[in-house]
């Protein structure tokens, strides 16, 4: 697990026409802690997060991982995108062991984690088939699967379920649950879905319109563990009306439309 602390972070993407994608973010994430990033596309959710992981540079401000700038992309940070990208001549298993095998992890270490992990994502018996065999929603367990058995000390999750049909995502929300509550691991988790961030994390970062900031932060005290079930409680839907109307206030209709 690690501790995320982000200062003053600002993102400027140079051209004839700069465009200020992040306005001096702040935040803290604790150690273990599941954070949403909630906001509509184009926001800026998704270049804090290629930040966080070393994908992006900043333009000003600091990332620490446990009191450690961060630098450039590294195993300590799992990322897990809208799209799983498998390699699709590679079994599950081999798709899963790649990062692993590339480190020079020793055989009977990464295959008894890659079983472990297979396990907990629900696949111990595809392990020897391939992507094209598999469902959308398989495929994407597997992808974490690939993540998780890197032991990363964060898993940063951009719109992971997005391209998920309804009744899929809700079933990878119940895993992620799941997954999240035995392992502890360190979360950031973009989405644009209210009903998503507030079922999974611990706390929802509501971000403004361009440039990105975060407008308010609200702690989600629903009991864990949780399930979809939880989806139509009159807590959930509380702080479901709640977002809703700081999302309005973030983010005006015509500010919207001319993102």
């Amino acid at each position: 697990m690690a501790r995320i602390e982000i200062s003053s972070l600002a993102k400027v993407y140079p051209g004839p026409k700069p465009v200020n994608a992040l306005d001096h973010v702040s935040l803290d994430v604790a150690e273990g802690e599941f954070i949403a990033l909630l906001g509509p596309s184009g926001c800026g959710k998704s270049t804090l997060l290629n930040i966080l992981a070393g994908f992006e540079s900043k333009t000003e401000g600091e990332v620490r991982f446990d009191g450690q700038p961060v630098g450039k992309a590294g195993p300590d940070r799992g990322v897990v995108f809208q799209e799983a990208a498998l390699f699709p001549w590679l079994t599950v298993f081999d798709n899963v062991t790649f990062g692993p095998r590339m480190q020079g992890v020793a055989k009977p270490v990464y295959e008894k984690i890659a079983h472990d992990m297979l396990a907990l994502v629900g696949l111990r018996d595809f392990a020897h088939a391939y992507p094209s065999q598999l469902s959308g929603g398989m495929r994407q367990r597997v992808g974490i699967a690939r993540v998780l058995v890197m032991k990363p000390r964060a898993l940063l999750m951009d719109e992971p379920f997005g391209a998920l049909d309804a009744q899929t995502r809700l079933s990878m929300q119940e895993l992620l649950l799941e997954v999240w509550q035995r392992l502890k691991t360190t979360v950031v988790f973009v989405t644009h879905d209210i009903d998503e961030a507030v079922l999974l994390a611990d706390r929802v970062c509501i971000m403004s319109a361009r440039p990105a900031r975060i407008a308010r932060q609200i702690n989600i005290d629903l009991p864990r563990p949780r399930s979809i079930d939880d989806l139509t409680t009159p807590a959930f839907i509380r702080y479901k009306a709640e977002i809703m109307q700081v999302m309005r206030d973030a983010h005006p209709a015509k500010a919207i439309a001319a993102e």
